[in-house]
């Protein structure tokens, strides 16, 4: 059995790397923020403004141990907080192989200032200094994954995933 788990800061391309390694392996790619939608028939930015995060963050380890009981062969992109909360990052390790993607902050506020649906940094009065916020708080958890990809990603999580075939 090979479960591959990608961790890293919201925007670090998590779900597009997935989707790249599913198309170019036999794993099937999992995004688990749309797992968590289809459970609980929300959106993730109404299940924060109208549940909170702390329901949030009990669905999220619910339907991600939900996940690893039931399916196999898979390449899951987590949610940018999945591995700071409930253990996570242990349950992750514990049942397959993580890879963690280290952007640069400063790409990481480029991208969010782009497109920013993301619940956690909404309505910030400083976005840079929320993301390195956020990104020192949660870097411990990441830097508990097996792997890490800082460049050349694709190529580096390709390969690494060969590797275990």
């Amino acid at each position: 059995m090979n479960n591959f788990f990608i961790v890293g800061m919201p925007a670090s391309g998590k779900s597009k790397l997935g989707k790249f390694i599913s198309s170019h392996t036999k794993l099937e790619f999992i995004d688990l923020d749309i797992e968590i939608e289809k459970t609980i028939k929300m959106k993730v930015s109404e299940i924060f403004e109208n549940r909170g995060e702390e329901y949030f963050r009990m669905q999220e380890t619910k339907v991600l141990k939900g996940i690893i009981r039931k399916e196999e062969n898979f390449i899951l992109s987590t949610g940018g907080g999945t591995p700071y909360f409930n253990d996570n990052m242990s349950l992750i390790n514990k049942s397959g192989i993580s890879l963690f993607i280290d952007v640069d902050k400063k790409i990481l506020l480029e991208r969010i200032s782009r497109n920013n649906k993301r619940p956690l940094l909404k309505n910030t009065d400083n976005l840079e200094e929320k993301i390195s916020e956020i990104y020192n708080e949660r870097l411990s958890f990441y830097k508990k994954s097996k792997h890490h990809l800082n460049s050349k990603i694709r190529e580096q999580a390709l390969s690494i995933i060969n590797s275990y075939s």
